[in-house]
This record gives structure tokens, sequence and C-alpha cells, in this order.
């Protein structure tokens, strides 16, 4: 007969077990939907990789869109969590559009798959709402705040649609993914997003003074800003 001390010490690894057993699910789903899409998946595939029986996988999901989602959410809020912290450490509005570019393209390579099945065979069943629209939109918002703080600077046209800006920024970012990582040729992010990010700005921003010297310059400044704190942080995880 076991131990009262061996029961207990049964009990609390019991435990234990349960409460790793949904980021248990989450993982082993993420692998295999990364490995054959989201058409291809079936929840017995997913249950079988997490070790666990199907009705256990949905003892903690409703069904298979509601997992992919909750797989989603868990993919995309330490990257909105960590843009939010920097873009307030990033001065100018070039410097921190520069900044969400370069996060976004380098988000893009060190997942692609992942971005693949959010962007592209992802149901947009039940969406708005849900915890997978919150956090898309506290992303959105991150650039919809700093385009709407230049209009209000005076340091951006009056009359441009933050909404639009923003679209352009996100399509374009996308179609420099789709040619290049997507489609396995290399690519320069930094210079890409500067790029793509100079040609919006050209089009939405006040110019300084007759030869635009002093655009160019602030728009320097803001690169450099958002480099080094790049710059940091890859050091840092060095």
């Amino acid at each position: 007969m076991p131990s009262s001390k061996n029961a207990k010490t049964s009990k609390v690894a019991w435990r234990r077990r349960k409460d790793q057993r949904e980021p248990e699910i989450l993982a082993a789903a993420r692998v295999v939907l990364e490995e054959n899409g989201i058409a291809n998946t079936s929840v017995a595939m997913i249950a079988a990789r997490a070790g666990v029986s199907e009705a256990t996988v949905y003892k903690y999901f409703d069904n298979k869109q509601d997992l992919i989602n909750r797989v989603l959410v868990a993919w995309a809020t330490p990257f909105v969590e960590v843009l939010e912290r920097e873009i307030k450490l990033v001065k100018g509005i070039g410097g921190q559009l520069t900044l969400v570019a370069i996060r976004y393209l380098r988000g893009m390579q060190q997942t692609p798959r992942v971005h693949r099945l959010y962007y592209q065979e992802l149901k947009w069943e039940n969406y708005f709402g849900s915890p997978l629209h919150q956090i898309n939109r506290r992303f959105s918002n991150i650039v919809v705040s700093v385009i709407r703080k230049g209009i209000d600077s005076g340091e951006l046209k009056p009359d441009i649609d933050p909404l639009v800006t923003r679209d352009i920024l996100f399509g374009g970012l996308e179609h420099i993914g789709q040619r290049t990582i997507f489609a396995g040729r290399p690519l320069d992010v930094e210079r890409e997003a500067s790029k793509l990010v100079s040609q919006i700005l050209g089009g939405i921003r006040r110019t300084a003074g007759p030869d635009g010297g002093g655009d160019s310059i602030t728009r320097l400044n803001e690169i450099i800003s958002s480099l080094q704190l790049l710059r940091n942080d890859i050091l840092k995880n060095r």
C-alpha cells in the first residue's frame, strides 16, 4: 500500500500534469498545423501528437476552429506585446513605422508556416469579437495610432485616412513576403522595410521646405533610431 506521502506526491504530479495539458495540446496543434495545413489537420491527429484522447482535447477546446484560433492567439500575442513596448522607445513616425515593418517581415521569416496559416488558410467564421480579432486589432491599432498622432501633430497631411494608410503598409509587407520569403528568395528586411515606409511617407507627409531637406534629415534620424533598437535587441539575445 502506498504511503500517504507518496499518495500526496502522486496527486500533486497529477494536478501538474492536468495543468500542463492545455499548453501541451496547443503546442502539438501548432506542430501538426505547420506540417499539414488547416484543411489536412484533424482533431484526432492533434490528440495523437499530444498523447491524449480526442475527448480530452474537447474538454479544453470547443472544436477544431476554436483550437486553431487559440494556437494563433498564442503565436501572435507575444509579438504584439513586444511591439507595443518597443514602439514607445523609437522616435518619430518614420522610425516607428519602420520598426513595425521590420518586425513584421522578421516574423514572417521566423514563422513562415504559421504566418501562411493565418493569412491564407484561416476561415474567418465567428471572427469578430473573438480573442483572435482582439489581438489583431491591437496590432493594427499600433499603426493607426502612429498615423493619427502624425496628423494631430501636423507632420502628416490632415486629409489622409489612417485605416487606408494602415492597409497600404500591411498590403505592401504581405507582397514583399510573398515574392521573397514564401518564394524561397533572399530578403534584406531592413532595406525593404525602409523602402516601403519611405514610399508611403512620401505621399502622406507634409513637405518641410522647398527642397524637402528637412524631411530627409528627419527620416534618416528616425531610421537610425529604429535600427539602434533592433541592434540592441539582437545583441541582447545572442
